[in-house]
């Protein structure tokens, strides 16, 4: 992803040398506020103070080492370095490096299971017509993948994985990486150490297959992908069922794209690919081809198109026949009914979020009013309107009165009947916005719902210090007036 101004400044120093041994003669007297935040967030994930995952937090702290005091720096580097071991096992596509005794020990069978474990995930990727992790020349020892085996469960860590090769300021911005697991994987009693070592290579390692794409890329997306990929290739784990609590299947009137340095939004943002994937099939090696698709988009090596990441998806989506402004909205809409809408919802209890609000009609008041509710990009609101039994109506009339569709408007109305399956209308909207439709409401209907949807992906890109929202960016789509109005029919 381009870097522009903000970042610009923050990896300027870094490109008299990509290597962390290579210091610019003249350290920042003071750290900046920047900096001095990608410290902390580091010094908290790798103290076991912070869920989060540990690879992008290194990746903004070496973003920002050259913003850093002498001191902070040296804190820094530290923090950075690779770990240090003992032996060396080098197998077909990756090394292993462990100690056979101390606080980081790892017995010799468990290096063997480490490295078959990552072979598979790294063919099944390739297979799957993904880049292969670039090489590191010498630095681990030889160009394989390295993997480092450290005791980092007690930190609160499965793995991450992590580049002593930060692309230039103007490109290309691929890179190489190498990663660190833990070496035995018995902190984590949710599952089997075998599970946690397999979801773990799974999702670490497509960081390092994205490196291979672009370093620089947005957060929320590496994240959400790599959550998605990890379940791909171990269904049965379902580590990621966790992240659901905080995800826009239950959290529809938050940004999708917002990455929080100590949230796990961005992890739960991996329904997103899945509702993209089981919605718009097409399968190589095993694994769904569109979010292969949107990397290849996102490409920021050298002759790549660089798109930042809605941006490929808004692109790749195009090219499937529909638009990022349809799918967003039938996105948010089905997950209202999520054990319907996808093939593991009812089985794995995928959860859902209330409705924003509830209205109820009666024979008395036939009519909702107009209503407004204010929503931000990538995110939506649902209206449900009830109906009283006797109540004699046969029809609900809608009308809408939303942004402009070019801002990325959209809505569906459900109408959810006491028998037989949900039945979903999208409905068409004027350019301006706007749009009147009637569906059933009769008797034999429990309610009616209408998601009004944001699919806004207009940016003031790089305008960010921290990884934000899409390409660094602050929205010019939020907090846009969406406005419904619902009168019963005889």
């Amino acid at each position: 992803m381009r870097l522009r101004r903000v970042l610009v400044l923050a990896a300027t120093a870094a490109v008299a040398g990509s290597l962390l041994g290579v210091v610019p003669a003249q350290a920042a007297p003071d750290s900046t506020p920047a900096g001095a935040r990608a410290l902390a967030e580091a010094r908290a994930v790798l103290g076991g103070e912070s869920h989060r995952d540990a690879t992008l937090t290194l990746r903004e702290l070496r973003r920002h080492r050259d913003a850093l005091s002498a001191d902070d720096r040296a804190s820094a580097d530290r923090l950075l370095a690779r770990p240090s071991t003992g032996r060396t096992s080098c197998f077909t596509t990756v090394c292993v490096h462990w100690s056979a005794s101390g606080p980081n020990k790892a017995t010799a069978g468990y290096v063997d299971e480490v490295a078959s474990t990552a072979e598979h995930v790294l063919s099944t990727y390739a297979a799957a017509g993904y880049r292969a992790p670039e090489s590191d020349g010498t630095r681990g020892g030889n160009g394989l993948l390295d993997i480092y085996l450290q005791d980092l469960g007690a930190q609160g860590l499965y793995g991450y994985c992590d580049s002593d090769g930060q692309p230039p300021v103007n490109g290309p911005y691929d890179t190489w990486a190498y990663c660190a697991f833990d070496n035995d994987y018995r902190e984590f009693p949710a599952h089997t150490p075998v599970q946690n070592l397999q979801v773990t290579a799974a999702h670490e390692l497509f960081h390092a297959v994205q490196f291979a794409y672009d370093y620089f890329e947005d957060g929320w997306f590496m994240e959400a992908t790599a959550t998605w990929a990890e379940d791909e290739l171990y269904d049965d784990v379902d580590d990621n069922l966790q992240y659901l609590a905080q995800s826009p299947l239950t959290q529809p009137a938050r940004s999708m794209d917002h990455f929080e340095s100590y949230g796990l939004r961005q992890y739960g943002d991996w329904i997103f690919f899945r509702y993209l994937t089981e919605n718009l099939p097409g399968r190589k090696g095993g694994l769904p081809t569109l979010v292969r698709d949107v990397w290849e988009q996102a490409d920021g090596a050298k002759g790549g198109p660089d798109d930042y990441s809605i941006q490929a998806v808004a692109h790749v989506l195009a090219e499937r026949g529909t638009s990022l402004r349809d799918t967003w909205a039938a996105f948010a809409d089905a997950n209202r009914r999520p054990g319907t809408s996808y093939r593991e919802g009812r089985v794995n209890k995928y959860p859902t979020a209330s409705p924003a609000r509830t209205i109820a009609l009666t024979g008395r008041q036939r009519d909702t009013g107009w209503t407004t509710r204010r929503v931000d990009h990538l995110a939506s609101t649902t209206y449900r309107i009830t109906r009283a039994v006797k109540m004699k109506a046969r029809r609900l009339r809608l009308r809408l009165d939303l942004p402009r569709t070019e801002r990325g408007s959209g809505a569906v109305a459900t109408v959810y009947r006491t028998e037989g399956r949900p039945e979903p209308v999208p409905l068409q909207l004027s350019a301006r916005g706007n749009a009147t439709r009637s569906v059933a409401f009769g008797r034999d209907v429990r309610y009616v719902e209408v998601t009004l949807a944001n699919a806004g992906v207009a940016y003031r890109c790089w305008r960010r210090t921290d990884t934000g929202y899409s390409c660094r960016g602050r929205s010019e789509d939020d907090d846009l007036p969406m406005r419904l109005r619902a009168v019963a029919l005889r």
